[in-house]
């Protein structure tokens, strides 16, 4: 609807006692503005202005027991918690002041309770009681409140039993209906893509390019899903999709006969991430926007405003810092893979997880799908798991080993690694890196962030369910979250300077 101007109606002139009666009612109509701006704080601080960062509460205690690397913390009744020990493949209890300590599980011949060849998953189930994931033997064993193993159950899909570990793919629990969810596989190159690959690859191409020379190695998705299964029916649900990173696998036939492998990384990828809830809620937090997708255990969902985030704009200066410090996190955690395995593990802890250089890091061993790599907090991830980290689904095979490589020649070379252009990274940092989400027993949302550290160490956004940043928590330097006791405790996982893991327990509040 339009307004004509030439019949817009005048105002009259204001004179004598008018001039008067309009200055009152300005002063009315400032008096009603200067009330309704007292009256928005109140409600709109919360949406304008993020809480101050501040430090975690004192260590309340420190494991004494040396660890060679903690992936998961749970608590028991009377203060008791179990450890998954990865690297040393055990799983132990530990005390309320964490001085005493009991195996539960592990891989020596001087116990029946064998731990696996690989390393395994431990995670929350039915009351006090937990679950070991042992991908070696396809079987989940329950772990009652006595530290005891009392029953075996089956893995729902024997092909994801590897993503059923944690690490990079998240935390895996189960909702109040006993139904379990994780990240799911991610899905397959179409049909037509892996028919294309296999005639690329009987042409001597070797990849799905085709043609002499080679060409893709893999299609890796840039997405995958998070699925509920019935463990009783077998029935399984996809409730949402995720993206995550993608790397750039190539392989060509050098001149000597041998495939050489080489790999395009973004270190600074822009991804989701996902947390189960104390009440089997299902938080997705998106990378682009930073806010939440809630989904409820009834199914249904709804997400929150975008979370308030001071975005960190990165220069062109920025950006090739960003690639050389990949660079040098990449080569390292090589040759620590290389030192840990044996040579074993060298390519498979390259290919997989993040860089260690973007947001949250993966630090020198990040460890991703496939690999056998340790995060900063010491725990492994990644849907090949364990020390020797194989493909996705965590398979044995060696492609450095003799015989491995096509026609029954050495394997493949270790892999060249090459870093996306600096241009190709985003123009901000993204809010948060991979295994970023935690949900902890209040029912919180916890949100590593890449605010800029200081001297300390990873800040942690704390949402609640009404979408409000409740608080933020500074870590000290050089720990990560292992896992959440009720009424505000936190269990924390470092390496000391002897190279060993601790649990540090503390309070948030």
């Amino acid at each position: 609807m339009t307004t004509d101007l030439k019949h817009r109606p005048r105002l009259p002139a204001l004179r004598g006692g008018h001039v008067a009666a309009s200055r009152a009612t300005l002063a009315a109509l400032a008096a009603l503005l200067v009330l309704g701006a007292a009256a928005v704080p109140a409600a709109a601080q919360n949406q304008v202005k993020a809480p101050p960062v501040r430090p975690i509460g004192p260590v309340l205690s420190r494991s004494a027991e040396p660890l060679g690397a903690v992936s998961t913390v749970l608590p028991l009744p009377g203060g008791k918690v179990l450890v998954n020990d990865i690297l040393h493949r055990r799983v132990v209890m530990f005390d309320s002041t964490l001085t005493e300590v009991r195996v539960i599980a592990d891989s020596t011949s001087a116990t029946a309770n064998a731990y696996g060849a690989r390393g395994g998953g431990l995670l929350s189930y039915h009351g006090d009681s937990a679950l070991f994931i042992d991908p070696a033997s396809l079987s989940m064993m329950v772990v009652n409140a006595n530290g005891e193993l009392a029953g075996v159950r089956a893995v729902p899909r024997a092909t994801e039993i590897g993503l059923l570990v944690g690490g990079p793919n998240g935390r895996p629990g189960f909702d109040g209906e006993g139904r379990m969810i994780y990240r799911g596989q991610a899905r397959a190159r179409p049909a037509a893509q892996a028919a294309a690959a296999r005639a690329g690859a009987r042409a001597g191409g070797g990849g799905a390019g085709g043609g002499p020379g080679g060409g893709n190695f893999a299609l890796q998705p840039d997405s995958a899903p998070i699925v509920r299964v019935d463990l009783r029916t077998r029935k399984l649900d996809t409730l949402a999709m995720i993206k995550i990173p993608r790397v750039d696998v190539r392989v060509t036939q050098g001149a000597d006969g041998r495939p050489n492998i080489s790999t395009t990384i973004n270190p600074l990828p822009t991804t989701d991430d996902w947390a189960l809830m104390s009440d089997g809620t299902v938080a997705v937090v998106r990378g682009h926007d930073f806010h939440v997708d809630w989904i409820a255990a009834d199914g249904s969902t709804s997400s929150s405003p975008k979370i308030l985030f001071e975005w960190q704009r990165l220069s062109d200066e920025d950006k090739e810092m960003i690639i050389d410090s990949a660079r040098t996190a990449l080569e390292r955690r090589r040759a620590e893979a290389d030192r840990l395995t044996g040579g074993r593990g060298g390519i498979a802890a390259v290919l997989g997880g993040e860089a260690g250089a973007g947001p949250g890091g993966g630090g020198a061993l990040g460890g991703g799908p496939g690999g056998g790599g340790r995060g900063a907090a010491g725990g492994f991830g990644g849907a090949g798991g364990g020390q020797r980290g194989g493909g996705a689904g965590g398979g044995e095979p060696n492609p450095q080993r003799r015989g491995d490589g096509p026609g029954g020649g050495e394997g493949p070379r270790a892999p060249t690694i090459n870093m996306v252009s600096p241009s190709d990274l985003p123009d901000y940092r993204p809010p948060f890196g991979q295994q970023a989400a935690l949900g902890d027993a209040d029912g919180l949302l916890w949100v590593r962030s890449s605010a800029p550290v200081g001297e300390g160490g990873p800040i942690y956004y704390v949402i609640s369910r009404q979408n409000e940043v409740v608080d933020r928590i500074q870590l000290p330097q050089g720990r990560m979250i292992a896992g959440f006791g009720k009424g505000g405790v936190v269990y924390m996982a470092f390496r000391d300077t002897e190279g060993n893991n601790r649990v540090e327990t503390a309070r948030w509040k």
